[in-house]
């Protein structure tokens, strides 16, 4: 096993958890209630799930997916076709209906989706490169919801992703934080030692 699958041995499961999580996000722009928790709960389950979601599938099919936290029929159909095509529908439609990068412009603090729709509708913002460049150039300022102090945290916010390169999902983390725990803690001048 190479290095790197042994920090993201089940890579359906943090892809899964990230595809709903960016599906929550686009619901939440387009203000459907309900559905964008549903969908963060099920990416919050998969991302923490200890064995891999397609282990559970091939064990005990549709009802073991269902049986995870969070997970409904209409969520596990969808780990069912991302597991068979690794792709979702849905998910394809929403992403050409606003094709933004989700994880570059909510990994800035005080972007959330409402912000995001608003600045791809009226400044067509894609990125992290496009926020930074209308944010320099004073065009977020004058938009309703914004306002300069928005503008200028917009930048500090930037600054602070590129600084830090963005954030980090517990699960893709977890692994490497676990195997650096227990090497410290075999070390004889480590009297004690926590996550």
């Amino acid at each position: 096993m190479s290095k790197e699958n042994a920090y993201f041995p089940f890579m359906n499961n943090r892809e899964l958890a990230k595809i709903f999580s960016n599906m929550a996000i686009y619901l939440e722009m387009d203000e459907v209630a309900f559905k964008p928790q549903a969908y963060e709960k099920a990416a919050i389950t998969l991302d923490a799930l200890s064995e891999d979601v397609a282990a559970i599938y091939k064990k005990e099919g549709m009802k073991g997916l269902e049986e995870l936290p969070g997970v409904g029929k209409g969520i596990a159909e969808k780990i069912v076709e991302y597991l068979k095509t690794k792709r979702i529908k849905e998910y394809e439609i929403m992403k050409k209906k606003m094709p933004v990068n989700l994880e570059e412009l909510v990994g800035v603090e005080g972007i959330g989706p409402k912000k995001v729709k608003i600045l791809y509708k009226k400044l067509g913002i894609k990125n992290l490169k496009d926020l930074q460049k209308a944010a320099q150039e004073h065009k977020i300022a004058h938009l309703r919801g914004f306002g300069e102090k928005t503008e200028q945290n917009i930048l500090e916010g930037i600054e602070f992703v590129q600084r830090s390169n963005g954030r980090f999902l517990l699960g893709e983390i977890m692994p490497a934080i676990k195997d650096t725990y227990e090497r410290l803690k075999k070390l004889p001048e480590v009297e004690k030692i926590d996550y």
